[in-house]
């Protein structure tokens, strides 16, 4: 059994994500009675080798388990993929995996694309990291929700307004409903990235009192980003709670959701291809220029 895991790659569910997803955009063209259940299979088949291989790497590598930029990245697309089927299971004619497989799969393609170096560790930081760590994965996970579910509420608003008919297999959620979702995640979003910088600073603050490598300065690109993207979130959730009574108060929250998307995708992308010093293990931060190009960590 531990031979058979052990051979299961990325690839794997990478694959049978992607298979489900052609499946999903089928709805567009034609119906079959037989496309969700094997929609539904690949998704199972793809999140048991996904679980599978998550685990695997958690029992088999010598440091903290799930502890490297590649780790996180694959265990925030388990997350959605898991949501996805779930929603997928209690609204079977909802097109779910249209919006949010695509997700699953630029998050897989991030952690191809990212360090798997296991993030700088002590005892002293452990506890920290892990807390900074799970509080970054919840909100970024609330973000992409709150996108979907607003991008899926213009969609939806747009097709009312111009009194255009649903297409047949193809039903999305009511207004309301995605509203509510898209307004919900927005204040996860907000607190939980709001408890993720704070534990950040204190990781960082520990770092540095203690002479650990794994400290980064306070003017790194990383800090920045974060910080930023943190105070839009609580902007976000602020003005989404305050206009929720307005007429218009739906559709904002559905653009700046969206707008939270992109800047997340945009943060992401910085992230696997920019410069920092966020997230290198000790050997890397030796090893690499003090100009030169380094991998960020996504916690």
């Amino acid at each position: 059994m531990a031979d058979f895991i052990s051979r299961i790659s990325v690839v794997c569910f990478a694959a049978s994500y992607g298979v489900a997803l052609l499946f999903e955009a089928s709805r567009l063209w034609f119906r079959s009675g037989v496309r969700g259940i094997t929609m539904i299979g690949f998704v199972t088949a793809g999140l048991f080798a996904h679980s599978l291989y998550l685990i695997w790497r958690s029992t088999t590598l010598p440091s903290i388990p799930l502890s490297s930029a590649f780790d996180w990245y694959l265990l925030a697309a388990w997350l959605l993929a898991a949501g996805s089927l779930w929603m997928t299971l209690s609204n079977p004619r909802t097109p779910v995996g249209l919006f949010v497989l695509p997700v699953v799969l630029a998050l897989i393609g991030a952690a191809e694309l990212s360090s798997r170096e296991p993030f700088p560790q002590s005892p002293a930081t452990q506890i920290w990291g892990v807390i900074h760590g799970s509080f970054n994965l919840v909100m970024s996970v609330a973000v992409v929700l709150g996108g979907l579910a607003g991008g899926m509420w213009l969609i939806q608003a747009g097709r009312l307004a111009r009194k255009q008919a649903p297409i047949q297999g193809f039903r999305m959620p009511s207004l309301e409903k995605l509203s509510i979702w898209s307004s919900r995640m927005t204040v996860l979003a907000a607190i939980s990235g709001s408890f993720g910088f704070l534990s950040g600073i204190i990781l960082n603050i520990v770092n540095q009192q203690r002479g650990l490598i794994g400290s980064v300065p306070w003017t790194d690109p990383v800090v920045l980003r974060m910080g930023a993207l943190v105070a839009w979130l609580i902007i976000v959730a602020a003005t989404s709670r305050t206009m929720r009574q307005h007429a218009v108060g739906r559709r904002i929250t559905a653009v700046l959701s969206l707008v939270s998307l992109a800047m997340l995708t945009l943060s992401i992308a910085w992230g696997v291809l920019g410069n920092t010093q966020h997230g290198l293990s000790p050997t890397q931060q030796k090893s690499a220029p003090l100009s030169a190009g380094f991998v960020e960590d996504a916690s």
